[in-house]
């Protein structure tokens, strides 16, 4: 009979503290999407972390880079487009935005303006120029493979 009480005490203490914890849990959850509400587009987009923002300024978080198969060349060459986009939820447009890109190359001509490589690993977005919040610079270009670029640095504009 004692063993049954334990047993019973142990079967409640376990109910209680799972109950204690699924509510801290949701607790948090709530907090994270308040917190996160404004990133439902990144999110959406596969980005799942907030920006370490000082004030009301931008992080270089918030410019993103999506690529995605286009139809083949008639050469046989594959082609992907890219659109560089603005996600700064303050509002905030961003200049400068350089992109890592290794030895990037395209076999169709892409307007130097909208994105080009300076230099090995060193890409340059909108000719330096800012993307305003919501804003994006697309373009297409053709290679046997698709290059890996993400964003390697941004001037945050007021």
């Amino acid at each position: 009979m004692r063993m049954y009480h334990l047993i019973s005490a142990f079967f409640v203490l376990f109910i209680c503290v799972s109950g204690l914890l699924a509510m801290e849990d949701s607790r948090s959850n709530l907090t994270n999407d308040s917190v996160n509400s404004s990133y439902k587009n990144s999110r959406l987009l596969g980005v799942d972390h907030i920006p370490e923002r000082i004030g009301q300024g931008c992080a270089k978080e918030d410019i993103v880079v999506n690529q995605s198969p286009e139809s083949t060349m008639p050469n046989g060459i594959p082609s992907y487009s890219v659109q560089i986009e603005n996600l700064c939820s303050t509002g905030c447009s961003i200049a400068q935005i350089h992109l890592t890109c290794g030895w990037f190359s395209s076999a169709v001509e892409i307007n130097p303006k909208l994105f080009k490589r300076l230099k090995y690993n060193y890409c340059l977005v909108n000719n330096g120029n800012p993307i305003i919040a919501g804003g994006s610079v697309s373009f297409v270009y053709a290679q046997n493979f698709k290059y890996p670029m993400t964003v390697s640095s941004v001037k945050c504009l007021p």
